[in-house]
């Protein structure tokens, strides 16, 4: 998905008289060109003559263009798309609650799933793409995660004009007495990160050996998958120029062999994160199986919710109409109460 140019109208679409695009094309007989009704009208109140030839006219009569009509109609709605899709592609990655005037709107939610081992910079990268890079959060320290840990984000443009993009991110644990209770991630993500860390080469392996290969055998057919290679920042410093140039192979061999992008980021600068996310979101957005998936889940999801409002809604009705107990028998029940209390006492 990249960004398209406008293509000017056709000098045909365009009305003689206003130099606009028309939106209710006649044609004048006589001359046999095409004009807007309002400018057309409004053109012969004034003259006798043709607005092109500027010759007498001897026949004022015109009639309805209804093929230029829908030939302008269906150039003015792909230019419309086309303008709403340069638009989204605009868009940058927010945290927090949508803007308020979104919250009728139709959603859509993408499930991104961070898959490596343990000490590769998962909950960092999170933390940069929830608060920020100059955000203290980013910098902290991290327990390793014990469960997946969900992150909402939102884009700041509507999909299509219409529906509101909501990100799920879900950071997995990278231990292996943690992995069995991730495997609904593998199966509902939309797209993964296989993150390695840089200045360790057999987090590489494992990310091709091991997640890659749950993701494949646990994950959707469809799903898009990258290769992020985190702590660029301590391998430009603290690695040498062999196992930089190793290294290098050895994650183009892995990217290259199951057709994968692949990003070298830094989560602690902020290095290519913020391009990385779009990118995938984007590539996810173009696969048209994982658009229709991403498509009907919201539909079962919004059909879910509007069932059960209704069931709330008729409980409340329920209870509004029932009878309310009279005074007297609250009355008579609290006596009862009252004289019976002995029995209620301990001995």
């Amino acid at each position: 998905m990249t960004n398209q140019q406008l293509s000017p109208p056709p000098r045909d679409f365009l009305c003689p008289i206003t130099r606009e695009i028309m939106q209710n094309p006649v044609l004048l007989i006589e001359d046999g060109r095409s004009y807007e009704l309002y400018a057309l009208q409004h053109w012969l109140r004034d003259h006798n003559s043709s607005p092109m030839t500027n010759k007498p006219l001897r026949d004022r009569r015109f009639v309805h263009n209804f093929n230029l009509k829908s030939a302008i109609e269906e150039y003015c709605t792909q230019q419309e798309k086309l303008s709403f899709a340069n638009r989204f592609l605009s868009f940058n990655i927010r945290s927090g609650r949508i803007p308020s005037e979104w919250n009728t709107k139709p959603t859509l939610k993408i499930r991104l799933s961070l898959l490596g081992g343990s000490n590769v910079g998962k909950t960092t990268l999170a933390r940069c793409l929830q608060y920020g890079v100059q955000s203290s959060f980013v910098h902290l320290n991290t327990a390793a995660t014990v469960g997946p840990d969900l992150i909402f984000f939102y884009l700041d443009q509507l999909y299509e004009n219409k529906y509101v993009i909501i990100i799920q991110l879900a950071d997995i644990p990278g231990m292996e007495r943690y992995e069995s209770c991730c495997d609904n991630h593998f199966r509902n993500c939309h797209g993964a990160l296989l993150l390695a860390d840089s200045t360790d080469i057999d987090s590489l392996e494992r990310a091709e050996l091991y997640w890659y290969k749950q993701l494949q055998t646990k994950g959707k057919d469809h799903v898009e998958a990258i290769l992020v290679c985190n702590k660029i920042d301590l391998f430009e410093t603290n690695c040498d120029a062999k196992y930089r140039r190793i290294f290098f192979q050895r994650a183009e061999h892995f990217s290259s062999s199951h057709n994968m992008s692949i990003y070298h980021i830094s989560a602690i600068r902020g290095d290519n994160i913020q391009s990385m996310f779009k990118q995938l979101i984007l590539r996810i957005l173009q696969s048209d199986s994982l658009l229709q998936q991403i498509k009907e889940s919201s539909i079962a999801y919004d059909q879910s919710t509007n069932q059960k409002d209704s069931a709330r809604r008729a409980s409340s009705i329920q209870l509004s109409i029932q009878p309310a107990t009279s005074l007297s028998s609250v009355h008579d029940d609290d006596q009862e109460r009252s004289s019976s209390g002995a029995c209620c006492k301990f001995a």
